[in-house]
């Protein structure tokens, strides 16, 4: 028998504890961090295959997890569809610019619509708005968010800041919420075809298209001497 001194551990004990902490229950983080891979996963799995094209098998297989891991958190494919949808509503966040930043309106417009432009061009955007085109009719929901974000994100933001413009006397009379509403569908429809045709925006191209857009809507908004 191998004497030890007092106080020190058998480490026979010591690998069998080590074992016993690695093969137990995952911590609260762990199982944070899955359910997170899980519905990054099925946002992009939803996103290229639809909701009649994905299945719950292809989502856990992709989320490297076990098909019962899934139908623990989501009884079924719906409700994993749902939870996908709320967890996009609740990334909308957009930080606008101050309605007012000193700037004239030569390079406020031009700073702003380029803002936007970028926004609605970035992953989270563009994937709302793949999934409303694609399962909009099946899932109604899809289309306020998407509309809704489009409005309260871009259009009444910059709409706040040409009626301060206005106001300033550097805009004529105009209805600056339809304006705005002008500049935003602009925007909108070469997002929509670059989703539509599978070629993403350039960096290049948003300057290009923001310094027409502006020029576009200025033309019928500034005030004149």
């Amino acid at each position: 028998m191998t004497d030890r001194q007092p106080g020190t551990v058998n480490p026979l004990l010591d690998k069998t504890a080590d074992a016993g902490r690695r093969t137990g229950r995952p911590t609260l983080q762990d199982a944070s961090l899955k359910s997170e891979r899980l519905m990054t996963v099925a946002t992009d799995y939803f996103v290229e295959h639809g909701f009649n094209g994905a299945t719950i098998d292809a989502i856990a297989q992709a989320a490297d997890m076990g098909k019962q891991a899934v139908y623990t958190r989501f009884t079924d494919k719906e409700r994993l569809f749902n939870a996908v949808i709320q967890r996009l509503r609740e990334k909308a966040v957009f930080t606008e610019m101050p309605p007012d930043d000193g700037s004239p309106v030569t390079q406020g417009l031009p700073r702003r619509i380029r803002a936007i432009f970028e926004d609605a061009n970035r992953p989270y955007s563009i994937t709302v708005s793949k999934l409303a085109m694609r399962e909009g009719r099946r899932f109604p929901e899809l289309v306020p968010l998407m509309l809704e974000g489009t409005t309260e994100r871009y259009t009444r933001p910059l709409a706040a800041y040409l009626e301060a413009r206005k106001a300033a006397g550097e805009l004529r009379e105009i209805d600056t919420l339809e304006a705005a509403g002008m500049c935003i569908d602009l925007i909108i429809a070469e997002i929509t075809e670059s989703i539509c045709t599978d070629i993403p925006i350039s960096e290049d191209r948003i300057a290009t298209c923001s310094s027409r857009i502006s020029d576009f809507a200025l033309k019928g908004m500034i005030a004149r001497p």
